[in-house]
C-alpha cells in the first residue's frame, strides 16, 4: 500500500503535519505576498497597531475615577501577565497552524467533530465583528485626542456633534485609503516609521514627566492609593472597573496571526513576534503609567480638566507648556489613525480566509487581492466602522459601550482556542505536530486556565455600569450590543450558514500551514 493510501485511511487528527506536507493538496490560488513581512516589520506593525501605552494615556481618567492610581498600576500589571498567558497559549497553536484565519481555523482543527462547524463559524464571524468594533473605537479615541489638542489651545471651543463625527470619519478612513496605494514596501516602511515614533514618543513622555512634574506624587499614592467617585459603594467593584482600560490596551494582538501567511517561517517566527509585542507593550505601558501617576499632584483637578482628557491636564500641569501638551496629545492621535489602518487590514484577511470556505454570503468577493490587499474586505471593514460611528450622534454613552462590546468579542475569540486545548485539543495538537517549535508542556495547561479565568472575569465586569446611579447619559449598553449581535449571528447561522458551511477544509488549512516546507521541498528538487 502506498504512503498516500495509508495517509488517506487515517483521520486527519492522526496525520502529522510532516506527512501532509507531501500530500497532493495545494493552497488557494488567491495569494497574499508571502514575503510582505519579516520579524522586525511584523513586530513594528503589531506594536504600532496595538498602541498599548497610547490606550493607557486616553484611559487614565477611567482608572482614576474607579479605583484610583492603584487600579491604574496594578490593574495594568494584572492585564499584562494575563494577556501574556493568552498569547503563550495561542503560540503553541500558531506554531502548527499559521494561517490568516487565526483563531477560527484553530478552533476548527482542535474542536470535537460534531461541533467544529458551528464553533469555528461563530469564532470567525465574532472575530470580524470585533475588528469592526475595534476600528470604530480607535477612530473615536483618535478623535478625542484631536479635540483635546484643540482645547489645549482654545478651551472655549465647543465641537458640535457633526464636527466630531466629521473628524471621526476622516481619521477612521485615512489609514485604509492609504494602505493599497502604498503597496507592500510602502506599508512596511510606514510600519517601521510609526513603530519608531511610538517608542520614541513614549520614552520622551516618560522622561519629560519625570523631569518636569513638581511636586511629584508619593509612592504610597501611586502604588496603594484608592479613589472612588464612580458611585459604587464597593471599592472592590470600583477597582475591578478601573482595570478594564488596562485589559483593552492589549486587544488586537491577533493581528500577528492574520498576517502569518505573509511572514517567512511563521511557525518559528510568529510566536516570537506576538509574545514580543505583548512584552514590549507591557514594559512601555508600565513606564508611561508610572510617569503619569507620579505627575498627578491633584487628582480632582486632573479629573475636572477643561481639556477633555485628564492626560492632557497631567502634561500641562507638569510642563506648563501648551506646545508640549499639544505634541504629546497629537502624536497618539496619529498612532490611533494607524491602528484603524492595521485593524482594517487584519479584518480583510480574516474575511479572505472565510472566503476560501464559503463562510458568509458573497464569500468569493473577499478573496480578491489587488495591490497586495484584499480590497473588498478592506473597504467593507472601513464602511462598517464609519457607520457604527453614527451612534455617537445620539449618545456618547452608547458609543462608549462599543469599547466594552469590542473587548468581549475579541476575548471570546481569544479564549476559544485555550478552551479547546483544555477539552482535548492539546492531544490533537500533539498528534498534528509532536515536535512543534513552541511547546509549553505542562505549563500550557496553566496558561490555558489563566486565559479562561481572565476572559470570564473581564466579560462579567464589562457588563457593569461604569457609575451609579444609572442615568441615560451613563448607561452601559454593552449587554444590549452583545445580545443584539448574538441574535443576528444566530439568525444568520440557522437561516443560512448551517446548511452551507460544514467547517473549513482541514486539508487546505494544513496545506497553507505547510507552505514553507513545501517551498523548501520544491527548491530542493530544482
Amino acid at each position: 500500500m502506498s504512503d498516500s493510501k495509508k495517509q488517506a485511511d487515517l483521520p486527519l487528527s492522526q496525520v502529522t503535519v510532516a506527512e501532509l506536507s507531501d500530500a497532493s493538496v495545494t493552497p488557494t490560488t488567491t495569494e497574499l505576498d508571502k514575503n510582505a513581512f519579516n520579524n522586525l516589520s511584523a513586530f513594528g506593525f503589531s506594536f504600532a497597531v496595538l498602541n498599548t501605552w497610547v490606550v493607557l494615556v486616553v484611559g487614565l481618567g477611567s482608572s482614576l475615577i474607579s479605583g484610583g492610581p492603584s487600579a491604574a498600576f496594578w490593574g495594568f500589571i494584572y492585564a499584562f501577565l494575563c494577556n501574556l498567558a493568552i498569547t503563550m497559549s495561542h503560540s503553541e497553536i500558531l506554531a502548527v497552524f499559521p494561517t490568516a484565519g487565526g483563531q477560527w481555523h484553530w478552533v476548527a482543527m482542535l474542536s470535537p467533530e460534531n461541533w467544529r462547524a458551528s464553533l469555528s463559524w461563530t469564532t470567525g464571524v465574532m472575530n470580524v465583528v470585533a475588528l469592526w468594533l475595534g476600528q470604530s473605537t480607535v477612530g473615536y479615541l483618535s478623535t478625542s485626542l484631536i479635540i483635546s489638542a484643540i482645547l489645549v489651545n482654545d478651551p472655549a471651543w465647543a465641537p458640535t456633534p457633526a464636527q466630531q463625527y466629521g473628524i471621526f470619519v476622516a481619521v477612521t478612513a485615512i489609514g485604509p485609503l492609504v494602505t493599497p496605494l502604498l503597496g507592500v514596501r510602502g506599508n512596511r516602511l510606514l510600519d517601521s516609521v510609526l513603530m519608531t515614533l511610538s517608542i520614541l514618543t513614549s520614552l520622551a513622555l516618560v522622561m519629560t514627566l519625570f523631569a518636569t512634574a513638581s511636586p511629584k506624587a508619593s509612592g504610597a499614592f501611586v502604588f496603594g492609593g484608592l479613589y472612588n467617585v464612580s458611585g459604587w459603594d464597593s471599592m472592590v467593584i470600583a477597582w475591578l472597573l478601573g482595570i478594564l482600560q488596562s485589559a483593552f490596551s492589549f486587544l488586537g494582538f491577533d493581528i500577528v496571526y492574520h498576517i502569518s501567511e505573509e511572514l517567512p517561517n511563521p511557525r518559528r517566527e510568529g510566536p516570537k513576534v506576538v509574545n514580543m509585542t505583548i512584552i514590549v507593550g507591557g514594559f512601555s505601558g508600565i513606564l508611561v503609567t508610572l510617569a503619569m501617576l507620579f505627575s498627578v499632584s491633584d487628582i480632582e483637578a486632573v479629573l475636572g480638566t477643561a481639556y477633555a482628557l485628564p492626560f492632557a491636564q497631567v502634561v500641562m500641569d507638569a510642563t506648563g507648556s501648551k506646545a508640549a501638551t499639544t505634541l504629546f496629545v497629537a502624536i497618539p492621535a496619529v498612532l490611533f489613525m494607524n491602528s484603524s489602518r492595521g485593524i482594517s487590514a487584519c479584518a480583510s484577511r480574516v474575511l479572505l480566509s472565510m472566503g476560501r470556505d464559503n463562510v458568509l454570503p458573497f464569500s468569493k468577493s473577499f478573496e480578491i487581492v489587488k495591490m497586495g490587499e484584499p480590497l473588498v474586505g478592506l473597504a467593507l471593514s472601513t464602511v462598517v466602522a464609519i457607520l457604527l460611528g453614527l451612534v455617537q450622534l445620539g449618545s456618547t454613552a452608547a458609543f462608549n459601550s462599543l469599547l466594552g462590546s469590542a473587548t468581549i468579542m475579541f476575548q471570546f475569540t481569544y479564549v476559544m482556542p485555550p478552551v479547546m486545548m483544555l477539552l482535548g485539543g492539546r492531544k490533537r495538537l500533539n498528534e498534528y505536530m509532536p515536535g512543534r517549535t513552541f511547546n509549553l508542556g505542562k505549563w500550557g495547561i496553566v496558561a490555558n486556565v489563566i486565559s479562561c479565568f481572565f476572559v470570564l472575569e473581564g466579560c462579567v465586569i464589562y457588563c457593569f455600569p461604569a457609575s451609579l446611579p444609572v442615568e441615560p447619559g451613563s448607561m452601559n449598553y454593552v449587554i444590549v450590543y452583545v445580545s443584539g449581535i448574538s441574535v443576528i449571528l444566530a439568525a444568520l447561522w440557522y437561516g443560512w450558514a448551517r446548511h452551507r458551511f460544514h467547517g473549513p477544509s482541514e486539508e487546505a488549512i494544513m496545506a497553507i500551514s505547510n507552505r514553507e516546507k513545501a517551498r523548501e521541498a520544491e527548491l530542493s528538487r530544482l
